[in-house]
Order: structure tokens, then C-alpha cells, then sequence
């Protein structure tokens, strides 16, 4: 029987943290209160309450766990208009998302909070160590400063899980897609475009990456998961590698059959091992989804 939790949720109103929302408050029938730094982040509606804050005001942090049972930690300050821009002001950079994180985590702590989800990135692992599998427990190699947040903001959530203090996990996944708000911000949207419109199109790229539904789901599963499954883990969260020349073959087989493209298809380097994950009962969308969004991608460039 699912125990109904209110949940507080930071970066609710990014790209993944709407899909968390619907998850977790339209499928699972969850209570959710977001922070967000929007002064527009839309309406409160049944099951979500939106609160202004920010991860570097404790303050607002400790309004956030309030009364909550259970945190997911999927916000971020960016320092740029990518998630791997090097920030203008790294240690201001640092200070809001990983020591961010720690606040988050001892006001947990402190409010008797059962359970804490944390958001990585598989941007921890960047540079791959040959010969070892891409598994939880691959060295933290990042090439980035926002992988070296994510791997620092793990290692907080690994040591407030081992310890008993609080009940908490990581969620790691690699490259999100999905339909985004805007759609013409949508992984892929750009290449479906050039597709649709006639222009030839190098389908070179291609990397592991998971549907935000998925992570969404698999955030759901990690929530209610047996404590002695979770306190202090990582879970690798990727469906499969995911190429660029798959997604135009997509794009042809949904009718486009004159779309023009070039390869070679990139090939998939070491795959993510997902075992921990899918003995939680996790299931990936693989290719059903990956259809399901290039159709809805095809259809709002064919009606722009």
C-alpha cells in the first residue's frame, strides 16, 4: 500500500523537476512543496505549493523541510547557459550547490526527515578508467566543475546515509531527454528541424542518456524502497546509449522518408551498469519512449 508523503523538491521548476512533479503528485499522489528562485514559477495546484528560496539561504531551506517526510535535491545553480560552462565565480558556484547540499541534508537531519533523494549527474565519471565498469562504485573522474559538485554533493549524501543519521540516496543519471518547455528547447528538436525541413543533416552524435520520465520514476521507487536498500547508495539511473543517426532513421519511419542525413553512427563507449537500479522494480522506456518523443518533436515542428 503507497503511504501518500509530503515531499519537499528542489528544482521543481527546471526541465526534470516538472516531470517529478507529475510523478510524484499525478501518478504516486504525493503532497509537494518546490523552492524555486522564480518569481513566476506558475500556480499552486492540487498537490504542489511553490515556495520562494534558494539553496544558499538556510532560511529557506528550513521552511522547505518543515513538516515534510521526505527531500528530493534536484536543483542546481548552472553557471552558465550549459550545465558544463565553467562558472564566471566557481567558489560562489560551490558554495550554493555543494555546500547547498549540506545544508539541505543537516536540515533534514535536524527536522526528522525520513528520507533525502539526491540528483547527480553521470558527469562524476567523465573521464572512464579503462577496464573497469561503468558501475556505482567507478572512481569519481569528472572534467568538469559541475561534475566535480555533483561527485562532491554524492559524497555528503553517501556520508549522511552510512552514517544512520539520515536515510539518504543518490539518483546518478547521465544525459536527460525529453519534451521541454519551450519544446524547441528539447534534446534533439534542432536536429528534427533540420530533418523536416529539407536540409542535410550530419547524424554523427550520440550518447547514454534516460528519459526525465524515467528518472522520475526511478526518484519514486528510491523514495519508498526499503531503508536497508538505500541509506547511503548511489543509483545508476540510464536506459541505453542513444544515437543521433537512430533518432533521424526515427524521424524517416514516422513518415519523412525524403529527410537526408549523414553518419557514421556513433558508436555506445563503455555502457552505465543499471542492476541496482532495476532490482528496485525499475523499467526504462528504451526505444517505445524514444519514439514517443520524436513523434511529439515531428508534430510541433510540422505545426510551427
Amino acid at each position: 500500500m503507497l503511504v501518500r508523503m509530503k515531499i519537499a523538491l528542489t528544482g521543481g521548476s527546471g526541465f526534470l523537476g516538472r516531470y517529478v512533479i507529475d510523478h510524484l503528485v499525478d501518478d504516486l499522489g504525493h503532497q509537494v512543496v518546490a523552492l524555486t528562485r522564480r518569481d513566476d514559477p506558475g500556480p499552486d495546484r492540487q498537490g504542489l505549493h511553490w515556495m520562494h528560496g534558494d539553496l544558499a539561504d538556510p532560511a529557506s531551506l528550513d521552511r522547505l523541510t518543515d513538516g515534510a517526510d521526505a527531500v528530493v535535491h534536484a536543483g542546481l545553480m548552472r553557471g552558465g547557459d550549459s550545465f558544463m560552462d565553467h562558472p564566471d565565480d566557481p567558489v560562489a558556484y560551490f558554495d550554493t550547490n555543494v555546500l547547498g547540499t549540506l545544508r539541505l541534508l543537516q536540515s533534514a537531519t535536524d527536522r526528522g526527515i525520513n528520507r533525502l533523494v539526491f540528483v547527480s549527474s553521470g558527469a562524476v565519471h567523465q573521464h572512464v578508467v579503462q577496464g573497469l565498469s561503468l558501475d556505482e562504485e567507478h572512481p569519481h573522474r569528472p572534467g568538469s566543475l559541475y561534475g566535480a559538485a555533483k561527485a562532491s554533493a554524492e559524497d555528503l549524501v553517501h556520508a549522511y546515509g552510512l552514517s544512520g543519521r539520515l536515510t539518504a540516496a543518490t539518483v546518478r543519471p547521465p544525459t536527460i531527454y525529453g519534451v521541454d518547455d519551450p519544446i524547441s528547447d528539447s534534446r534533439w528538436y534542432a536536429l528534427v528541424k533540420d530533418l523536416i525541413d529539407g536540409k542535410e543533416a550530419a547524424a554523427t552524435g550520440g550518447g547514454k542518456c534516460v528519459h526525465a520520465a524515467d528518472v522520475a520514476k526511478a526518484i519514486g521507487l528510491v523514495l519508498t524502497a526499503p531503508q536497508s536498500k538505500v541509506a547511503g547508495q548511489t543509483f545508476n539511473c540510464c536506459d541505453r546509449f542513444f544515437s543521433e543517426y537512430e533518432v533521424a532513421q526515427c524521424v524517416q519511419s514516422l513518415g519523412h522518408t525524403a529527410a537526408r542525413f549523414t553518419g557514421p553512427a556513433k558508436s555506445p563507449g563503455c555502457p552505465m551498469a543499471t542492476e541496482k537500479i532495476r532490482s528496485l522494480g525499475m523499467e526504462f522506456g528504451g526505444t517505445d519512449l524514444l519514439r514517443q518523443t520524436i513523434k511529439q518533436l515531428v508534430q510541433a515542428v510540422e505545426v510551427a
